[in-house]
């Protein structure tokens, strides 16, 4: 799933990705990602996050009926 949040600078596409492996943000070392949640990132950060092997991306839920 693809969303755009547009900044003052440029706009920034959102993708959604699910944690395979525990991790703390980067940023706020209190916050812990645990396996198994579906998050929203920046394109770029989710990049990082699943070539470091901690999270892979989400397919998009389809409607049910």
């Amino acid at each position: 799933m693809e969303k755009k949040i547009k900044t003052e600078e440029k706009e920034a596409k959102m993708v959604s990705i699910k944690v395979t492996e525990d991790f703390l943000d980067k940023f706020d070392l209190s916050v812990r990602y645990e396996a198994g949640k579906v998050l929203e990132f920046d394109e770029e950060r989710a990049q990082e996050v699943v070539g470091r092997g901690l999270a892979e991306y989400a397919e998009p839920e389809l409607p049910q009926g």
